[in-house]
């Protein structure tokens, strides 16, 4: 009588592999459909400051040359 080496391990390791396979198309799937929230959010995020900054360095540039005193050549 000849007992194959894998007898009921067969079972064990192809649950394990679809265990494993599932996983990782999981991890993908996550993957992807966070890939275009995160994006936007972060291209928001730069506009924001991107228009932040262009505010202030107009602000800036009109109120020093409005408060700075200007001399007069002689």
């Amino acid at each position: 009588m000849t007992v194959p080496p894998l007898f009921g391990w067969e079972h064990v390791l192809i649950g394990l592999v679809v265990v494993a396979l599932a996983g990782v198309v999981g991890l993908v799937l996550l993957a992807v459909g966070r890939a275009g929230s995160e994006r936007d959010e972060w291209q928001a995020f730069l506009d924001g400051r991107s228009a932040r900054g262009r505010d202030q360095s107009a602000d800036t540039s009109t109120s020093t040359a409005a408060t700075e005193p200007t001399t007069a050549a002689p």
